[in-house]
């Protein structure tokens, strides 16, 4: 399976990245990187990658995340890519985190049922 990389503002990654690394299953899995910048541009976002190889760690991944948007509430936007597919969570306005949480949980078994995992 390809990396999972997670993109929104720099302090919700840095946030995002201290939850995820204090799960057992992803120790060692987590990584915040900063891009090069485009061409013409100052700097580059940040991305938080995480490698997921199985179905234990996606589950983390997926319940790490849900918990994290529970206790961040309103007002976050993350995007979450594997490979080419990316998925944009909206917390802005009325959201049900827990369609945000199973559109996450599908988003990784889709990825992991691709790498034949």
């Amino acid at each position: 399976m390809p990396d999972i990389t997670l993109e929104a503002e720099a302090d919700l990654l840095h946030s995002l990245e201290e939850w995820l690394r204090d799960v057992d299953a992803l120790r060692g899995r987590v990584r915040l990187l900063t891009p090069p910048p485009a061409p013409g541009r100052m700097g580059a976002p940040p991305e938080l990658r995480v490698a997921v190889e199985t179905g234990a760690q996606a589950t983390a991944l997926s319940r790490t995340v849900e918990l994290w948007l529970r206790v961040r509430g309103a007002g976050v936007t993350l995007k979450l890519r594997v490979g080419r597919r990316v998925t944009e969570l909206d917390l802005r306005g009325e959201v049900d985190v827990d369609r945000l949480a199973r559109q996450v949980d599908a988003v990784l078994r889709e990825a992991l049922h691709a790498a034949g995992q």
